[in-house]
């Protein structure tokens, strides 16, 4: 065999030895990783910034391509000179190697556009909300993050869930240390009060407390008849009843045969439903505009509300009497992140207006001002900041010179002494991804292998 066979003939068993289908796995996880990374911490810097009242500013991998090449190489040493006098074997006169490069590349598009601009503007939807809801998520933690403020019934002022408000409720009558928000007012800081004030936000927080345990039910309109019952003769009237649009009108039939054309029900709200002992209670209603609310049927939250009957094609009775009930306002995507800056600037706020007492955070639980309350049960928290710019991990970020962190993840087994802080920036991120458009972000991603 010639020098030059012998040597592509010992390297083909080195080149079939160097599967590159672990590489490519391995690549593909990082890259993942990279992205998820990334997204992570683009939440987290605007949730700093929105602590600051600075803009706010998204961004997107669109692209991720990894070029992958591996070299090979097989080189002989020929021996010379007199027969005898060499003692290398053909072992020691060949030299193999192999190389794998990497050389990644990606693109980044702005998610600064009008369609998603319009999107985390938008108010979150009340289907939305109730998916949260059913996700066994602590609905307190559900509520302080996606609602902005309640409306009472009868009332046309909204009891706001605002951090930083400048209102202050004044009570009629001094209320207990965790009671439900009654017999008041809300004014204006420095306006005098006849009785016993708090901060608004204070106020807002003891009536998601002291609700119950509330659960989502969906709320059906009561359907209009259309027209008078009807025989129906199935020959001659087959055609038009084919040609009935089922997503505006239905057909049923009442109790004496006859049939009757009635308009599709429809979902009109989300209710809120709460069971203290004394039966379910309507406690409000989910609603993305407080000018789009209908009433709801009072007895909305009872198994089987509103009619049933063995046949579902029996015509349905009312839903019962209606009533205009407490209104829970929805954020917009964009809200929830000043939301939680607006937290984080708050709990700073408090701690350094009580330097004798521990840091001071917002709970799902009602805590003492004088006892801890960073210690469990947390909606949102981080550690620092610490000076210089942050490590190469994926839960820190560097903003204004400090260093941010997110907690370490840790399996909550009991939900009133767990940090809420990555469940949070979970819901943030997936909010944030029902408003990301598929041609705002590329999606052609390559991977390239040079042999």
């Amino acid at each position: 065999m010639r020098p030059l066979g012998l040597l592509a003939f010992l390297a083909l068993p080195l080149l079939s030895a160097c599967s590159l289908k672990p590489i490519i796995n391995h690549q593909v996880v990082d890259y993942l990783n990279v992205s998820a990374i990334a997204s992570n911490q683009t939440i987290l810097q605007n949730i700093l910034r929105a602590k600051d009242g600075a803009p706010l500013h998204f961004g997107e991998f669109a692209d991720i391509r990894g070029s992958l090449s591996i070299n090979t190489s097989v080189s002989s040493t020929v021996p010379y000179g007199p027969i005898g006098v060499s003692k290398s074997t053909l072992r020691d006169a060949l030299t193999a190697g192999a190389a794998i490069s990497s050389s990644p590349s990606f693109d980044i598009d702005s998610l600064d556009t009008q369609d998603f601009t319009k999107g985390v503007m938008s108010p979150i939807t009340p289907d939305t909300a109730e998916f949260f809801l059913n996700e066994g998520i602590d609905y307190r933690m559900v509520l302080m993050l996606l609602v902005s403020g309640v409306q009472p019934a009868g009332s046309d002022e909204m009891l706001l869930n605002e951090p930083n408000s400048s209102r202050i409720v004044c009570y009629k009558t001094p209320p207990g240390s965790n009671a439900l928000p009654s017999n008041y007012t809300i004014i204006e800081a420095g306006a005098s009060c006849a009785g016993t004030s708090e901060p608004e936000y204070y106020a807002f927080l003891r009536t998601i407390n002291n609700a119950g345990r509330l659960y989502p039910v969906t709320a059906e309109g009561t359907p209009k008849l259309i027209g008078k019952p009807f025989n129906l003769d199935l020959p001659k009237d087959l055609r038009a009843i084919a040609a009935i649009d089922p997503t505006k009108y239905t057909m049923a039939r009442t109790k004496n045969g006859q049939f009757q054309l009635m308009s599709a029900t429809r979902k009109t709200s989300v209710v809120m439903c709460s069971d203290t002992g004394s039966g379910p209670q309507v406690v409000g209603v989910l609603a993305s505009s407080v000018a789009q609310v209908p009433k709801v049927p009072e007895k909305a939250c009872e198994p089987g509300n509103g009619a049933s009957s063995e046949d579902d094609n029996v015509l349905p009775a009312s839903a019962g009497p209606m009533k205009s009930v407490p209104v829970f306002k929805l954020r917009s995507t964009l809200e929830v992140i000043q939301y939680v800056g607006q937290v984080l600037a708050f709990q700073e706020q408090q701690t350094a207006a009580h330097p004798d007492l521990p840091e001071r955070c917002i709970t799902l639980e009602y805590e003492k001002l004088t006892g801890p309350t960073c210690n469990g049960g947390v909606l949102f928290h981080l550690i620092g900041p610490t000076p210089g710019p942050s490590l190469e991990q994926g839960n820190s970020v560097t903003y204004n010179g400090e260093t941010w962190s997110l907690p370490d993840p840790e399996a909550c087994t009991n939900p009133e002494r767990c940090d809420h802080t990555l469940q949070t920036m979970s819901m943030i991120s997936l909010l944030l991804n029902e408003n990301k458009s598929a041609k705002d972000i590329g999606t052609t991603q390559a991977v390239q292998i040079v042999p």
